[in-house]
């Protein structure tokens, strides 16, 4: 399998930026480093060595340290000023107790920029160690932003049928439950992820 995500044969034109690519960078994370860290090795240590070099040959020999699985500790949220902590959590893909994946943490932002509720820009995600008992702790640092959306238009329909005009306005993180909750209010309920529109023409 290792040598199936390196990509390299016996044979080959050595290429420098190739082999970096295969064992850490390659662009879609399918590379060496990528297939450790999706599987719980954040531990893992990787060192190439030149055994020889003669004439046009080069030898190549690649150590791997696996180290401990870690599994993932607690899940923190930051920043949810308005958005219920639920509706981020249902969109997660990395939950206590499962091992360690950088994949999971990446498709976990890409779900919570989907939403539309926060600044992707200032989307951040911090990781905390404890090599003793094998585990991370992550934290999602988030900036929520106002998605609402509102619509005014107005038209001239002729002298028979007059002037018409559109009036709308999309709440998208509406909260129901807080709709008789006076504190909710800020300017309206919001934060459980429900859409609202009205339209009046």
């Amino acid at each position: 399998l290792l040598n199936q995500v390196l990509d390299m044969q016996k044979g080959d034109i050595f290429n420098q930026q190739a082999l970096d690519e295969g064992l850490r960078f390659r662009p879609d994370g399918k590379d060496v480093t990528a297939l450790y860290m999706d599987n719980g090795y954040l531990f893992f240590q990787l060192q190439v060595l030149e055994k020889a070099i003669r004439q046009d040959t080069i030898d190549l020999e690649i150590r791997i340290q696996e180290g401990p699985q870690a599994s993932i500790g607690s899940i923190n949220i930051q920043g949810n000023e308005r958005t219920s902590e639920a509706v981020i959590r249902r969109e997660l893909h990395t939950q206590p107790g499962e091992k360690f994946s950088r994949d999971a943490i990446i498709r976990s932002q890409r779900a919570l920029i989907n939403l539309g509720y926060f600044n992707p820009e200032k989307m951040d995600v911090q990781t905390q160690v404890n090599a003793q008992k094998g585990t991370v702790d992550i934290t999602y640092v988030l900036e929520e932003k106002i998605n609402d959306q509102f619509e005014l238009s107005a038209g001239w329909g002729g002298s028979d049928i007059g002037i018409t005009g559109t009036l709308g306005i999309s709440f998208n993180n509406f909260s129901l439950r807080n709709l008789l909750n006076s504190d909710a209010w800020d300017p309206y309920p919001s934060g459980d992820g429900q859409q609202l529109r009205f339209r009046i023409q």
